[in-house]
């Protein structure tokens, strides 16, 4: 749902809203990436739970700005937002 949300919102005619790239889709994935290694291959959950941060605020920057583009690719992007109880989970 992620790239066909990304998809939607690069595909999408030229407007102010739109970027011509989808960064914020491509972003995302760097932290979510991330989180893995900090949290089981480092042991280092302080450090997992700071990415989850930086992660949850790309995924709702993302869906405020699909949603002057696109309803539905935004709507798409919803589910990403258990980032937030990810990181309850590892804050416990």
């Amino acid at each position: 749902m992620m790239a066909w949300s990304g998809w939607r919102v690069w595909s999408a005619p030229a407007s102010v809203d739109r970027s011509p790239r989808p960064a914020p889709v491509v972003l995302s994935t760097l932290p979510n990436a991330e989180w893995s290694k900090l949290f089981f291959g480092q042991h280092r959950p302080d450090l997992a739970l700071a990415d989850l941060v930086v992660l949850e605020a790309y995924v709702l920057g993302y869906i405020a700005a699909a949603r002057k583009v696109d309803r539905a690719a935004s709507q798409a992007f919803i589910p990403y937002a258990w980032v937030a109880f990810a990181g309850l989970l590892n804050a416990e």
